[in-house]
């Protein structure tokens, strides 16, 4: 395929996507992605003509660094993306690259429902950078290749098919759900166990480390990798979900169902119900929703 950048090399491969409208108030949706394989005269910015089109200063882009070497400048900071490595910036704050030779990457240029906050809560997880190296690296780019290898066919996903593939690459870059070492998912599988078991009792974050043989900063920190919650928070919503099938199911009052999903008062279970369900508990078990 011919690609008229400067440094891109023939064997690469670019694809462009024209999102529906339905699409664009709905979906995820790539507007772009590529499978490159550059020399060291590869380069990019946010200055380029290209760069400044709506499709792509408005847009969220990925990097899967396959072989090689980028040299990025990402918002003032300089960083180097090798190999294994993951690079998701904003195109509409400052950036440039450059490649080196034997550099080979997959890139996917995306937008659409709610890839913002998503995009916010992926760095967070990963303590700010943009450049990492997610564990689910590997099926990452088995996504991106499915992806190129459907329009090298000429057989295109549907709109539907390529916002799930965008869902699900960002649930991977999220939670590391993939390749995590085997003895912590164990060992957060036996905390959601104890966890429904004491759903009644006052049991806190430390308990619950204590009983998977963690400090409670570990645990609370592989928890959130593989759950996307905080293991307090996943302990309130899991209270709140047995509340509200003894509210549907059963005649026990408000502070009796209060005390049997482990709150120490009426009050604290009605504060807690209301910020996450949105209605009082009497209000809910009148009109369940």
């Amino acid at each position: 395929m011919n690609i008229p950048e400067q440094g891109v090399l023939p064997t690469s491969e670019r694809y462009f996507f024209t999102p529906s409208a339905l699409a664009r108030e709905l979906f995820y949706y790539p507007s772009r992605c590529g499978h490159y394989f550059c020399d060291h005269r590869y380069s990019f910015s946010h200055q380029a003509e290209t760069a400044q089109l709506y499709e792509h200063n408005s847009h969220i882009m990925l990097f899967a660094v396959q072989d090689g070497a980028l040299q990025l400048d990402l918002g003032g900071t300089e960083v180097l993306a090798g190999a294994g490595q993951i690079v998701l910036f904003d195109c509409s704050e400052p950036y440039s690259y450059h490649g080196f030779d034997g550099l080979e990457f997959y890139w996917l240029l995306f937008d659409g429902l709610n890839v913002r906050p998503f995009y916010r809560r992926i760095l967070q997880a990963h303590s700010g950078r943009k450049v990492f190296v997610p564990s689910a690296f590997v099926q990452i780019t088995r996504q991106l290749d499915e992806l190129h290898a459907a329009c090298a066919s000429d057989e295109r996903m549907t709109e539907a098919g390529c916002s799930q593939l965008i869902h699900r690459l960002l649930c991977m870059l999220l939670l590391n759900e993939e390749g995590a070492p085997r003895a912590e998912s164990s060992r957060v599988a036996q905390a959601i166990r104890y966890m429904r078991q004491h759903l009644a009792e006052p049991v806190t974050v430390e308990d619950v480390a204590h009983a998977v043989n963690l400090s409670p900063s570990h645990f609370s920190r592989e928890f959130k990798s593989r759950t996307g919650y905080s293991p307090y928070e996943y302990l309130v919503l899991r209270r709140i979900d047995e509340a509200k099938h003894l509210l549907t199911t059963s005649e026990l009052s408000v502070t009796e169902i209060a005390y049997q999903v482990g709150y120490n008062s009426k009050e604290n279970f009605i504060h807690a119900f209301q910020k996450n369900v949105g209605v009082s508990p009497g209000l809910f078990r009148r009109f369940p929703v």
